[in-house]
């Protein structure tokens, strides 16, 4: 009986023994920390034997599905591929990089949290186990022995992936798309830190601020030009010249005067006067105007969920006048805007999809008092849209959402420009309501074209500056201010993957109205450019 026990006992030593094995040891392993559902594993293969060993699966529960990848030259770049196994020769070491193999995590089941360790088990082909706690970390572990590493003779990678260990995020590798398309056609939609993204879309056209999620402790500044050409005045969606303007006669139906002779017959005994409103004639009118905005915002990421941006506009306004005296005069104004803070939060992700809400203040910084010389008049305060500023606070919600598809990305936006009480002044500007989508197609990693549709709809302002004579000039009017106006925008993003730069985005986009209605006289828009760069660190 002993003895057959004692048999037994060296039968299941010697099954066992493969699963106990550390031939191959793992080490500098880590999970590179993201809020995507996916994520991707890097660590080094230490093959102490004498024999040629394979890892074959890997397996965990944080995620739905645990797989092994490489990557491959293609003509076309550089494309992802999946393995069944990765062999690692006697006496080497094979490391885990992102330009060769990798473990990929697709469905991460719950967020995964800096320094936080996950269980793994390691299969090979031999029956051997190992099982780790890996640990999710936002940079390489133990860089410098990983270093040294990558200069050992025995060291043996894919040989596509180099004998570089650059940190390129994988998380947002697409599985469900064809391993032979070139991975530019990876969905990134979910990437946490901007200088990470591959993609020229992975910000919006131009004239778009989308939200965006950063790593957290990143920050991104960002700088904008939007400017606007305007020329030719309109009333409603009809052109209007500009000496018939001045010859027009308008009528001021708030001041009402004795016209005519006095009733004399009136049934009532009584002479009662009649009465019809003030008419006059402009001094003098806008024949065209350059509006430009150069703004610079520094915003980043307090969660994977909330991120909060400061931007500060400086507004330069030019315009030419035309004077009832058949004189023209040129007319500016500059100087700081209104500041604004504002914050947004991600209601929804998926793995092409993001959703965001967000609201902002708007300050009173920017001076409503600039003043120039005007024709006939001498230096006169300028009009309520030559201002710089708007002398109210104002709230600024949003919502936004984006997506994208393989080569193909899109996304919607509307935002208001709500103003609280008025200025010093006594007045407020009317509420501003915009709302604007695009669509995006990338060329490729480095160069994206986009074409974005967008309407906008601005009230007559609210009460009235008592040093603006509206009668003067239609844009004193503070019942001439307001409208809607359509564009139709066609814009470039650019990425610099290379160099002293790499990691910054620059774009630009250029449109026209192709409809306008103003409550006019006002000048009609009829260009714009949109200029962004930013940059992540």
């Amino acid at each position: 009986m002993t003895e057959m026990k004692l048999k037994i006992l060296i039968i299941i030593l010697i099954m066992t023994t493969p699963l106990l094995s550390k031939e191959v040891k793992l080490e500098n392993a880590y999970i590179k920390y993201t809020s995507s559902s996916n994520s991707v594993v890097y660590l080094t293969l230490n093959n102490t034997s004498n024999t040629e060993k394979k890892l074959i699966e890997t397996k965990s529960n944080i995620a739905d599905r645990v797989e092994l990848f490489t990557m491959k030259p293609s003509d076309s770049g550089t494309k992802m591929i999946p393995v069944s196994e990765i062999p690692i020769p006697k006496k080497s070491l094979v490391h885990l990089t992102p330009k060769g193999y990798h473990i990929m995590l697709f469905g991460i089941k719950s967020p995964l949290k800096l320094k936080e360790s996950i269980p793994f088990r390691f299969l090979f082909s031999d029956g051997s186990e190992i099982q780790i706690n890996i640990p999710v970390e936002s940079n390489p572990p133990n860089k410098e022995i990983n270093s040294k590493l990558t200069g050992q003779a025995t060291k043996t990678d894919d040989p596509s992936s180099g004998n570089g260990t650059d940190e390129t995020d994988m998380s947002t590798y697409d599985p469900n798309e064809s391993s032979n398309e070139d991975h530019l056609n990876h969905d990134h939609s979910g990437h946490e830190g901007h200088e990470q993204h591959n993609r020229a879309d992975a910000l919006a056209p131009a004239g778009i601020m989308n939200p965006h999620i950063h790593e957290k402790g990143k920050w991104m500044i960002d700088y904008r030009y939007m400017g606007m050409k305007m020329w030719g005045l309109q009333s409603g969606t009809s052109g209007l010249s500009d000496l018939g303007t001045l010859y027009f006669p308008y009528t001021d139906p708030t001041v009402q005067m004795p016209t005519g002779s006095l009733i004399t017959s009136s049934p009532l005994g009584t002479t009662i006067p009649v009465l019809s409103p003030n008419k006059y004639n402009y001094m003098s009118v806008p024949t065209d105007m350059v509006m430009e905005m150069n703004m610079v915002s520094a915003m980043t990421s307090i969660s994977d969920k909330w991120m909060i941006m400061f931007m500060v506009p400086a507004v330069k306004n030019k315009m030419t006048m035309a004077s009832s005296n058949f004189d023209r005069a040129p007319m500016s104004s500059a100087g700081i805007g209104d500041v604004s803070f504002s914050t947004a939060y991600r209601l929804i992700k998926t793995e092409h999809q993001n959703f965001f809400t967000g609201m902002g203040l708007s300050l009173p910084t920017g001076s409503i008092d600039e003043r120039d010389n005007m024709p006939m008049m001498g230096k006169q305060k300028v009009p309520y849209n030559m201002q710089p500023g708007t002398g109210t606070y104002s709230l600024l919600p949003q919502l936004s959402y984006n997506g994208n598809y393989k080569r193909i990305s899109w996304g919607a936006q509307s935002q208001a420009t709500l103003r609280i009480g008025k200025n010093d002044n006594n007045y407020r500007f009317g509420n501003r309501y915009e709302v604007s989508g695009w669509l995006s197609f990338l060329v490729h990693e480095t160069m994206s074209l986009s074409v974005r549709v967008a309407k906008q709809k601005w009230l007559n302002l609210q009460g009235m500056d008592a040093t603006l004579d509206p009668k003067m000039d239609p844009q004193n009017d503070p019942y001439r201010q307001g409208g809607t106006r359509s564009d139709l925008l066609i814009g470039v993003n650019f990425l610099v993957t290379s160099g002293i730069l790499q990691g910054a985005r620059f774009g630009f986009e250029y449109g026209k109205p192709f409809h306008q209605n103003l409550n006019g006289p006002q000048l009609g828009t009829r260009e714009l450019i949109n200029v962004f760069a930013s940059f992540t660190f």
